[in-house]
């Protein structure tokens, strides 16, 4: 009885496996994002209130690390359910990512378990760590370098998927995985990585302070206290300028990401400047769409940037810093006009301007609180980040089978899969889960099928048979003596042998020989 095959109607339908994973792989961008730019808040809230014995800014810190605390329990559940959606609904592109970046994985779980268990203590020991103040910023701030290496470390996967470069995988020596193409650290330190790393880490930074600064927004529309809402608007004042300061570097790091592209991923890089593929979908080029939305926060941001420091506000930013980056930011878009059509930069322009003179109005319209602008750019750059993160993967190249038909499941791969492995290997896979023996075993042809040797000695069994788990030196130093279940519970554990095959390894080995 077969219970899965290529032919499942919810793998080939248009809208299934591809807009589960989307699904999945947004929501997580979504609420995994916030991760390294809530750590950089705590800490910069729990600074600022120590230094300034305001008591204020640390119960802010601690509010926003309760939300982290819940959205990282989140994140997890997600990201577990992304891993069993794409192992099961694309099972031989997560075998090969999973083989080639076993280690990478490994050190990411490990990454992982540490940080939830950080991040755990530093919020549940809040009130008791109070006598040990310094030690809990400490605490506390360990977690944004941590937050950076697991970035680091995943970045390595998510990068080599759009410019693998110059990898080739070397044969795997660990136990289990013989034969097969693994680890290579030109994969890992391929082209777009530095790039990819950068430009998640200042992103992520200004989403995780504009997502405080959008709550204390809310905070202000349902205050009713004076000293409420007067330190409500300091915190989202603080919030905004983290992250407008975060926003402003991503036009330098986002001009040399697309340079990068344009010489080691053309075509992602064609299919972002020209708009086709996967980066256009319902008839909507949605990396034009997410570069409006950037426009008009830079216009949002240097409003508010510029009444703020005409008013002498807490927490304004140097008008020159701000001036020089929108600056570059015009630049920026200036090469992206000539790159594309004019037409995208004269909308970006028109984006920035609109949402400046919004700004202006609302700052009047509220007597100069940012309630409304801090909501505002809190949906803008939740926007981003959905539209980012999956511009960046519809930008590259699309899945195919081997006679370059698009597929969708099962028998897809990537244009690169000679990286992974040689051209020995079928390209065809075709992979069904049964219950029983299924009636394509017996087409295989006799090159796969093993045939018993019965000239084989128990010396030559145990060489040949006995490796492809573990090394021969196991056997030496084995301390059980009763042979006879250790080789049954081998075959248990899949190694293939026939009962008389099985004897003549167990007389061997208890002949001592």
């Amino acid at each position: 009885m077969i219970l899965a095959a290529a032919t499942n109607p919810f793998i080939q339908s248009p809208g299934g496996a591809k807009f589960s994973i989307a699904f999945l792989g947004l929501f997580h961008t979504a609420v995994a994002s916030l991760a390294i730019g809530f750590a950089f808040i705590v800490t910069v809230l729990q600074l600022l209130g120590y230094f300034r014995r305001d008591g204020r800014y640390d119960l802010l810190a601690r509010r926003v690390q309760l939300w982290h605390v819940c959205i990282y329990n989140i994140g997890t559940i997600n990201a577990i359910g992304l891993v069993f959606a794409l192992s099961g609904l694309y099972p031989q592109f997560w075998s090969q990512i999973f083989t080639h970046f076993f280690w990478t994985l490994i050190a990411e779980e490990l990454l992982f378990f540490m940080l939830a268990t950080t991040l755990t203590l530093h919020y549940f020991f809040w009130d008791t760590m109070w006598g040990h103040k310094r030690l809990h910023i400490f605490m506390g701030a360990l977690l944004t370098p941590m937050f950076f290496l697991q970035f680091f470390i995943i970045n390595g996967m998510g990068s080599y998927m759009l410019t693998p470069a110059f990898s080739e995988g070397q044969v795997s020596l660990w136990s289990g995985t013989a034969s097969i193409l693994g680890w290579d650290k030109l994969a890992f330190y391929n082209p777009s990585f530095l790039m990819l790393t950068l430009h998640r880490t200042a992103a992520n930074f200004a989403y995780g302070a504009f997502f405080v600064a959008a709550v204390c927004g809310i905070m202000l529309y349902r205050s009713q206290a004076g000293k409420k809402e007067d330190w409500s608007e300091t915190g989202g004042r603080l919030a905004f300028s983290v992250g407008f300061m975060s926003f402003l570097t991503l036009p330098i790091i986002g001009f040399f990401y697309a340079w990068v592209l344009k010489y080691h991923g053309k075509e992602a890089y064609d299919n972002l400047m020209v708009g086709q593929g996967d980066v256009v979908a319902g008839g909507i080029d949605w990396w034009w769409t997410k570069q409006l939305i950037v426009a008009a926060m830079l216009g949002t941001g240097f409003a508010f940037a510029r009444r703020s420091a005409r008013t002498d506000r807490e927490f304004s930013l140097p008008m020159v810093m701000v001036y020089t980056l929108a600056g570059v930011y015009f630049m920026f878009y200036l090469g992206m006009g000539m790159q594309m059509t004019w037409l995208f930069f004269w909308g970006s322009l028109g984006a920035a301007v609109l949402a400046g003179l919004w700004v202006t109005h609302l700052l009047d319209r509220y007597e100069g609180s940012g309630r409304a602008v801090f909501v505002l750019v809190g949906i803008l750059s939740f926007l981003t980040v959905c539209l980012g993160g999956y511009v960046r993967e519809a930008a590259r190249p699309r899945f195919t089978n081997a006679s370059g038909e698009r597929v969708a499941g099962f028998n897809r791969l990537p244009q690169y899969a000679d990286v992974y492995y040689g051209p020995e290997r079928p390209g065809e896979v075709d992979i069904r889960m049964v219950l029983e023996k299924p009636a394509y075993m017996d087409e295989l042809s006799p090159q796969r099928a093993r045939v018993p040797d019965e000239g084989m000695t128990g010396a030559d069994l145990v060489s040949a048979r006995c490796i492809s788990c573990h090394t021969l030196e196991r056997i030496h130093v084995y301390k059980h003596s009763d042979w006879d279940r250790v080789v049954g519970r081998m075959r248990a554990y899949g190694t293939r042998l026939t009962e008389d095959e099985a004897q003549k390894i167990v007389d061997y080995l208890e002949g001592g020989q």
